[in-house]
């Protein structure tokens, strides 16, 4: 076998092992967005020790393939080499089965794109990896000492650590081809909605977005056939999977959660949507990292009212910003003798003359103005009191938002999918209205630029205002702003805890946790933060 398929096979193999290896980098970078800058933050953060264990693996590579090629020296160049290789392929095996077994918190999602990124970063991997053997090669034979030669390879141990950049090198060659489909994609998929004949409806806010297109779907299909955005889908894409996806034909109305992170989103995804009717939530200190102030992020958002072509429902605290003809609002009075329960929510829905008993399993001030804009946009769609009452019965939580869960008597509020201050402020509000010991669990508030420290301070005086019977703050990103507000607002140090994992903070909680106790889980930040 010549010296060329020799160097193929070992650059194909030992490919295919550093990026099985590597498979949570590609979960690092889809939760990134696939964007490299954010990636690159995530891998040099002090206490991710992500790059520390790769270089861990190029050490023991690089030590026990050069100790075996020197002490099969006898079995001639060529063979001890090739026995080498035994040790190097066996502790690569047994990084990937050791790393298995510490899985992200978002599990790599294994889409289309992922799919493409894993085939381009596996040729590109081994194109360098051949590169890197023919190199030393080389140098080897320029060399000539037959000692030299048994330890010629060893730098080749340090592929691991070179993984990353490779990575980031094969996401900007597949983002090419990837953003050139997507135009296209995107495109189709507004060219589908221009044809439709259906009714719709943006939904747009710095908050609340999800909540509200549950309940609004819930509360149209009384009386139309719906289909929305699934989950979190609040991007072209998430728009366009939509609108080529089975649910989508035959439907009446159609509900987009429109999500901005930069100047331009909202206008481009209403390009794409040309709603008829929108909802706005509000705006709060969210995403001021890319929008720098609150101005901005409500000019950006606000765009929704230029682009919708008959009505906008706005929330009450956009009263004083909105201006635009177009504009109407929330109105309190449709939710009369509000009742905020620990398990419910219940209220008179009241539209002219008629009132109706409203109970819902939904918590908190904000699912009174949630469903205020929902019942407001539906009278305007020509709902009548008894149909969006139906509706409003059948409403069920969203996972993961202000949900109520009850395991072994302990009452747990999933709020995991809630980062900002205002949802931050009603889990608080709605943990406090249960009667046994109260805890919280959070890593802090994300996404809040030059205002992150200023919002994690106020996290932490909200929480020891909140007079609670423990505190546990995990991680290391936020949590000295959350806990510097916390002492500033006299919390009891004696009850304010600070672990690095949620693994740790869960094993607090099982040692301290008894029935009858209410656990708020505030925000489960991704592991790119």
């Amino acid at each position: 076998m010549n010296e060329v398929v020799l160097r193929m096979i070992a650059s194909a193999v030992t490919a295919c092992l550093f990026c099985l290896s590597t498979v949570k980098l590609l979960g690092a970078l889809q939760q990134s967005g696939y964007k490299g800058g954010v990636f690159s933050a995530w891998l040099k953060r002090k206490d991710n020790l992500y790059f520390n264990r790769l270089a861990v693996l190029c050490l023991l590579l690089a030590l026990s393939s050069a100790i075996t090629s020197i002490c099969f020296s006898f079995l001639g160049l060529r063979g001890a080499l090739l026995l080498s290789a035994t040790p190097f392929l066996g502790i690569v095996l047994l990084f990937i089965l050791a790393d298995s077994k510490y899985a992200l918190k978002v599990p790599l999602k294994r889409t289309a794109r992922i799919q493409r990124l894993f085939v381009v970063y596996l040729f590109f991997t081994a194109c360098i990896a051949y590169a890197f053997i023919a190199f030393l090669s080389v140098l080897a034979k320029w060399n000539g000492s037959f000692l030299y030669g048994l330890i010629a390879y060893a730098p080749y141990a340090l592929m691991p650590v070179l993984m990353p950049a490779i990575l980031r090198l094969a996401n900007a060659a597949e983002g090419v081809f990837e953003n050139a489909w997507n135009k296209k994609f995107v495109k189709r998929a507004g060219q589908v909605l221009d044809e439709s004949q259906m009714v719709r409806i943006g939904i747009v806010g710095s908050y609340g977005k999800t909540s509200v297109k549950n309940i609004l779907k819930t509360v149209l299909s009384e009386k139309f056939t719906v289909v929305e955005t699934p989950e979190s889908y609040n991007t072209p894409i998430g728009i366009a999977k939509t609108v080529f996806s089975p649910e989508f034909e035959g439907k009446q109305v159609f509900l987009a959660e429109m999500g901005a992170r930069k100047e331009g989103d909202i206008a481009e995804l209403c390009a794409l949507v040309k709603p008829d009717y929108a909802l706005f939530t509000g705006v709060c200190k969210q995403h001021i990292h890319t929008f720098k102030s609150i101005e901005g992020v409500f000019e950006e958002k606000s765009k929704i009212l230029t682009y919708t072509a008959k009505k906008v429902v706005c929330g009450e605290g956009l009263k004083a910003l909105v201006k635009e003809e177009n504009a109407i609002f929330a109105d309190s009075g449709y939710i009369q003798d509000l009742q905020l329960n620990p398990s419910n929510t219940s209220f008179t829905l009241a539209l002219g003359e008629e009132k109706i008993p409203v109970c819902v399993p939904l918590l908190g001030n904000a699912a009174a103005e949630n469903i205020s804009l929902c019942v407001r946009l539906a009278k305007e769609l020509g709902m009548t009191a008894e149909e969006i009452a139906r509706g409003l019965e059948k409403v069920q939580p969203v996972p993961h938002r202000l949900q109520l869960l009850e395991h072994n008597g302990v009452y747990i509020l999933d709020d995991g999918y809630n980062c900002n201050p205002k949802g931050a402020k009603e889990g608080i509000d709605a943990l406090r209205r249960f009667s046994g010991r109260k805890c919280a669990v959070t890593p802090g508030i994300v996404e809040c630029g030059v205002l992150e420290e200023e919002i994690n301070g106020e996290l932490g005086k909200a929480l020891a205002n909140a007079n609670l019977d423990k505190v546990i703050l995990v991680g290391e990103t936020l949590v000295g702003a959350v806990k510097k507000g916390y002492f500033e607002a006299n919390g009891d140090r004696e009850r304010l805890v600070i672990v690095k994992t949620l693994a740790e903070a869960q094993a607090e909680l099982g040692a301290w946790v008894q029935t009858g106790d209410a656990v708020l889980f505030l925000n489960d930040l991704p592991d790119v933060y």
